[in-house]
């Protein structure tokens, strides 16, 4: 192998191992009928760097797919997406949950569905099953450099003038992220919980569906910078996109709604999501090993060059997204 090429993907392992941000996005990509994945993915290819995106609302496996190529696409590197179960309407267009992630920073350990959150509640400890509603959507990932593991969950909640059910949904997920909590959790999606921009958090009829995913969750909203709503509906100014996470990850923490241009929302008819992504930077979240991880990675440079070679030529399981 040339040893321009050796020292270039050595370069590049040492300059991954001492990043110790960790960047997640998350996008309500709409599953309507006049949706075009092809468009959707545009804006994606357009949102900016991230590690990992949470997305909600995927309409297939075709449409997920190309969303991963647009951030292979936007990025470079190698990626892998994985679908949910729930989503799939026999009254409307399919709307899966998905996460898409690099496989070149992180080590999948563990997907998890949590379909007991689809249903409403009715005095009973988990409601009566309702399975028009989606589930929860868990990856557990392994940093590869520094080791360190943490979970992503993306979720929708149910709709619509429905604070109970959001409620009763919200409730049933804060207890398994509290069971689960050996690692930590970071929630993102559309949890159509209104929050109007400015505010601290939601009020009224939702406060309840709030607090369980806070104060219940052990987890925090991150407040955006940029306040301003997330769904382009002309008759509701709230921002229903959120990002959780917990405090000990949220103190350092910043969180952007992207195409905060009011003509964005124009471009909802021509084909394109009615929601806006948001972009979540956890500084120092992940801590690298450093030196002496870049001491071994010299000490056997034409080994780990050759390997990286081969993650990078060989696609071989369904979800692989692979950079030229």
């Amino acid at each position: 192998m040339p040893r321009l090429l050796v020292a270039a993907i050595i370069s590049s392992l040492v300059s991954i191992s001492q990043a110790a941000d960790l960047t997640v996005a998350t996008f309500n990509t709409e599953s309507d009928a006049d949706t075009q994945p092809a468009k959707v993915a545009a804006s994606i290819a357009e949102i900016g760097s991230f590690d990992i995106l949470a997305l909600q609302e995927v309409e297939s496996t075709q449409a997920l797919k190309a969303y991963a190529d647009a951030a292979v696409a936007s990025q470079g590197g190698r990626w892998r997406y994985v679908i949910s179960e729930s989503g799939f309407n026999s009254s409307r267009e399919p709307d899966f949950l998905g996460i898409v992630y690099r496989t070149d920073k992180f080590r999948q350990l563990k997907t998890t569905e949590i379909h007991l959150i689809r249903s409403r509640p009715d005095g009973s400890a988990y409601g009566e099953p309702d399975w028009s509603l989606r589930g929860a959507l868990l990856l557990r990932l392994q940093d590869i450099n520094s080791e360190a593991e943490f979970q992503i969950a993306t979720l929708h909640l149910k709709c619509c003038n429905e604070p109970g059910v959001r409620a009763h949904q919200a409730a049933l997920l804060a207890a398994e992220i509290v069971q689960g909590g050996e690692v930590p959790t970071i929630l993102l999606g559309d949890t159509n919980i209104p929050i109007e921009p400015g505010a601290d958090g939601a009020d009224g009829a939702n406060r309840e569906a709030f607090n369980n995913l806070t104060s219940s969750s052990g987890l925090v909203w991150l407040k955006p910078r940029n306040p301003i709503k997330t769904q382009c509906d002309p008759n509701f100014n709230s921002m229903l996109d959120q990002v959780y996470a917990p405090t000990s990850l949220a103190a350092a923490a910043t969180a952007e709604i992207k195409f905060a241009e009011a003509s964005y929302c124009d471009k909802d008819a021509q084909g394109f999501s009615d929601h806006r992504p948001i972009v979540a930077v956890f500084t120092d979240a992940l801590q690298g090993a450093g030196p002496e991880l870049a001491s071994e990675a010299a000490a056997s440079s034409e080994a780990a060059a050759e390997e990286a070679e081969y993650r990078i030529q060989k696609v071989d399981r369904p979800g692989d997204a692979v950079g030229r």
